[in-house]
């Protein structure tokens, strides 16, 4: 039975690294495309993608690989 268990957690932290590291590749291009905004909201947008990417990293695609 514990195979069964340890196969399960195994594919959802599959899952959950692809997940995070197609959605990481998405916030980058926001934050490349938050460049084309004037200033105010540039600097706004670029602040927030920073810290998504971050905690998306940290919180999320990293621990599904372990």
């Amino acid at each position: 039975m514990a195979y069964y268990w340890f196969k399960a957690f195994h594919l959802i932290g599959i899952v959950v690294w692809f997940a995070g590291l197609f959605y990481l590749v998405r916030l980058f291009i926001y934050h490349v495309e938050a460049n084309e905004q004037p200033e105010p909201a540039r600097t706004i947008l670029k602040n927030q993608y920073q810290i998504m990417e971050k905690r998306l990293y940290s919180i999320i695609t990293t621990p599904g690989i372990l």
